[in-house]
């Protein structure tokens, strides 16, 4: 299950359902206030989402082993999800793009001047992905901004329960040029996880996941071919 980054939609995750394609289910969350849930509001809480997501999840799970891969704001949503799954047994959870949630701090929203929106900009423009032409475009600017805006303040307002932790494996993935992480920030996800946990750099920023969806994809199919493995 594919939980995505802050303004993303299950479409970002397109290619790594194709490369699964044959080797897994997979399915992606849809969170409020986007594309055909446009008319819901934004989540405000993650939390809260969790909570939500975490209801309806039985009606997913089988009794092949479940892997939940967030990247970026989805590494925290995904996290707060596994923890509410009584039995995380053959659970895997991959989060990527993002520090551990004891060390997540984000740059801030709002600064100085007429222009409320251009510390947003300027930081959306800075992590690249596919926004570029979205900004630079008046009408789907204006359509995109609000969404990306109230996920980042959700995100900022996000902190996991003192000495939350979960009970499955877990891989971080890291971008070596990406400015919201660093190996240190990336390598404390292990203190969240009573299981196994493993490391993975990759050349590239934020959205460094978009170069390398077939390594990444293998990566996936092995932890999860290990997990059926050890069942």
């Amino acid at each position: 299950m594919f939980f995505p980054h802050s303004g993303g939609s299950p479409a970002s995750y397109k290619e790594f359902a194709a490369c699964l394609a044959g080797s897994a289910h997979t399915a992606a969350v849809h969170y409020p206030g986007r594309a055909e849930r446009y008319r819901e509001p934004s989540f405000t809480s993650v939390h809260t989402l969790a909570d939500e997501i975490a209801d309806r999840l039985p009606a997913w799970l089988g009794e092949s082993p479940a892997l939940f891969f967030g990247h970026s704001l989805g590494a925290a949503i995904a996290y707060e999800v596994v923890r509410r799954v009584p039995d995380q047994h053959r659970m895997l959870l991959v989060a990527s793009g993002h520090p551990a949630p004891s060390r997540l701090e984000l740059p801030p929203l709002a600064g100085p001047g007429g222009d409320p929106d251009g510390p947003l900009v300027s930081l959306v423009s800075a992590l690249g992905g596919d926004t570029p032409e979205i900004l630079e475009h008046p009408v789907l600017r204006q359509m995109f901004l609000p969404v990306i805006r109230a996920d980042l303040t959700a995100h900022a307002g996000y902190r996991p329960a003192p000495g939350s932790v979960i009970r499955c494996p877990l891989i971080a993935l890291e971008g070596d040029a990406d400015p919201l992480t660093n190996r240190s920030d990336m390598h404390a996800w292990s203190k969240h996880t009573l299981s196994t946990f493993h490391h993975h750099t990759f050349p590239g920023g934020h959205f460094f996941i978009n170069h390398h969806i077939p390594r990444i994809t293998d990566i996936m199919r092995a932890a999860m071919r290990q997990e059926e493995a050890a069942a």
